[in-house]
Order: C-alpha cells, then sequence, then structure tokens
C-alpha cells in the first residue's frame, strides 16, 4: 500500500505465513502514483528425506504435485488484499473471491471473519490489484452496494479542504472519511470527518474533508470512505481511493481536445471495431486519463478507463487510443489531467456505439 518508501508488514507477513506465502512490501516512487508495492511470492515445500522401499515393493512412488501458476497467483493476491484491507482497519479480514481482471490485474472479494456478535458472510469490499515485477499492489477499493465515490477521482491531485461526493448506504446514513499520507510503517492519518448519505437506501452525499499539509517530499496518499455498524468492530466494508497531493501553484489547465473520429455535435458515433484517439493540450500536466462514464444518473463511479499518457509529444500534447470493440455503448468522455498543481477535467463529448 505503500507508493514512497519500503515496508514490511507485520499483519500481512503473518497471514502469508497461514496462507504457506512469504509476504513483502516494498514501495518505490515512480511517474504514477500506483506503482510496484507488494511482494507475495509462494514459499516451496521439499519432502526432504527420502523414504526406503522395500526391493519387492513395485508400488509407483506418488510425488506432491505443485500448485498451478493460478493457485499461487490468487494466493499471493488475497494475501496483498486482505493486508491492505487490515490496514484500513477492517479486523481480521478474509479473501473470499479471486477474479482476473486482466493480464496484470486482478479483484479480490473481502469481508470481515464473523464472530464475536458479528455475523457477515458476504463479500463486503472488492479491492482492486496490479500485479508488478515484485507482487502485487493494491490500486482501489470498493464497497459492494454501500459506497459510491463520484469525487475525487481516483490519481487526481487534491489539496485541502477535499470536495468529496457520491452515494451511500450505511449505518445511521454516517461515512467516515480519513485522508492518509504514505510512509513507512502505518500511514499518516492527515485528516478525519464524516458525510451523511443515506441509512436505508443509496442516497446521496456531499462535504469538505479539511486535512493537514503531507510530509515534504510524500507525493501519494488515499481517502478513505467507510461504514461500521455502530459497534466496536472495525470497518465493515471501505471505498479507497488512491490519489496524490498538489504540490505546485500552477494548476493545469486544458487547452484543447479533439477526436478521431471527430465529434459531430459534440457526439462522435462508432461501428463495428476499430481505434478511437483522444488528442488533449494542456497545460501544467503531468498525466492525462481518459474514461468513459456510462450514461444514466450517479454513474461516475462506474467510468470505464479507456486510457492514459504519461508521455506527452513536447509538454503540451497529449494522446489516448483505445481498441473499442463491437458491441453497444452509450457515455460521455471524462478527460482527466493531471499535474504537480492539481487536477482539470473536461466531460463535454458524447460517445456512442449502436
Amino acid at each position: 500500500m505503500r507508493q514512497a518508501h519500503i515496508r514490511l508488514l507485520a499483519a500481512g507477513g503473518a497471514l502469508a505465513v497461514a496462507l504457506g506465502v512469504t509476504t513483502a512490501f516494498v514501495i518505490g516512487r515512480d511517474a504514477g502514483p500506483a506503482q510496484p508495492a507488494a511482494v507475495a511470492s509462494p514459499t516451496t515445500t521439499s519432502a526432504g528425506d527420502t523414504v526406503a522401499k522395500d526391493r519387492n515393493d513395485t508400488t509407483p512412488t506418488t510425488q506432491p504435485k505443485p500448485n498451478p501458476p493460478v493457485d499461487r497467483e490468487s494466493r499471493a493476491a488475497k494475501a496483498a488484499a486482505v493486508a491492505f484491507m487490515r490496514d484500513l482497519g477492517m479486523r481480521d479480514p478474509v479473501a473470499a473471491t479471486y477474479r482476473k481482471t486482466g493480464a496484470a490485474t486482478a479483484e479480490v472479494g473481502v469481508h470481515p471473519r464473523s464472530g464475536e456478535g458479528l455475523q457477515i458472510d458476504r463479500v463486503t469490499t472488492l479491492v482492486q490489484l496490479h500485479r508488478y515485477t515484485n507482487g502485487w499492489l493494491a490500486t482501489g477499493a470498493k464497497a459492494v452496494n454501500t459506497i459510491e465515490v463520484d469525487q475525487p477521482l481516483p490519481f487526481s491531485r487534491i489539496a485541502s479542504p477535499v470536495t468529496v461526493s457520491g452515494q451511500s448506504v450505511t449505518y445511521e446514513g454516517t461515512v467516515h472519511v480519513t485522508v492518509t499520507q504514505d510512509r513507512r510503517g502505518a500511514d499518516r492519518v492527515l485528516g478525519r470527518s464524516f458525510v451523511n448519505g443515506g441509512g436505508t437506501e443509496l442516497s446521496p452525499f456531499s462535504g469538505s474533508i479539511r486535512f493537514a499539509s503531507p510530509t515534504p517530499g510524500i507525493d501519494a496518499g488515499w481517502v478513505v470512505f467507510s461504514g461500521d455498524t455502530g459497534a466496536d468492530t472495525g470497518i465493515i466494508e471501505a471505498t479507497a481511493v488512491r490519489i496524490r497531493f498538489v504540490n505546485s501553484d500552477h494548476k493545469p489547465q486544458i487547452l484543447g481536445v479533439a477526436t478521431s473520429p471527430a465529434a459531430a455535435d459534440q457526439t462522435v458515433r462508432l461501428t463495428g471495431t476499430g481505434t478511437f484517439t483522444v488528442q488533449v493540450r494542456a497545460f501544467g500536466a503531468d498525466e492525462v486519463r481518459v474514461l468513459l462514464v456510462p450514461t444514466g444518473t450517479s454513474t461516475r463511479p462506474h467510468a470505464r478507463l479507456l486510457g492514459v499518457d504519461r508521455s506527452s509529444e513536447d509538454g503540451e500534447r497529449w494522446s489516448v487510443s483505445w481498441r473499442y470493440p463491437d458491441e453497444s455503448f452509450r457515455g460521455h468522455l471524462l478527460i482527466q489531467v493531471n499535474g504537480r498543481g492539481g487536477t482539470a477535467e473536461h466531460g463535454g463529448i458524447d460517445l456512442q456505439h449502436d
């Protein structure tokens, strides 16, 4: 979970031993806020002893088969997800499901272990992970059907006070919001408050959360939205948004947006399969992200990332291309430009495929 330092999580290690894996959490800084942070590799076991056999015994010797790679991969991902949720404040988290979502990405379903008055037999949080050379890294988390966050967007730059909004249904309608910064050991809490959403059904929430200045040189952190039961049982579910902190006075600006195929009346219509390209001119940016937000109300939390450009041609011109499938979809483009001075957004182009 730590992006800027090296960290060995005792809790993750203890779990890894129980699952038969060795876990170490190594943090490295890079251009993006989500970089290799967790190593979870399986230990190898060997019988070590040779049992003498009678010469007349023709029974074939059975050698234990190694676990298939997907087995080792899922155990390592689950170990990283459990350690991440324990760090957020979930007591005795259990990894219940594993789903591969890409060549190097996965999603693990987690819930608190039942007991001591807490009876939960369903996944409450889905942890998104990315596998780097050194192992699995949590890049975000989503509370299942309880906390949907519109703002801030993942990987955006924030300053105090940070505006938060979304929809929720939690105990007594209370959503706890915590802003943290990465550091060696437990994350440093910069600010903590709450907002009110729905108590019995999904309802909007919004607010501003003030937080202290991060340690100089620390670039990344989290905004964590969590619910509880009202008892002292730790968090039940959480939506965690990866962010970076503003560390410049120059907020980025979007100077122009063009698409190929070109938009007609602010709408791009696609057919079949092909490549869709978004070209952005921006000032003060170090990253451009293009997302597709489905048509409808409160759909921003379900935005689909189409691509990211972190290496512009000249610091001003950026380009993201997406190979689109032959399937029906409707939505609008959300262009997010991140720079050391903050985040700028553009959202005026509709995208349709019939």
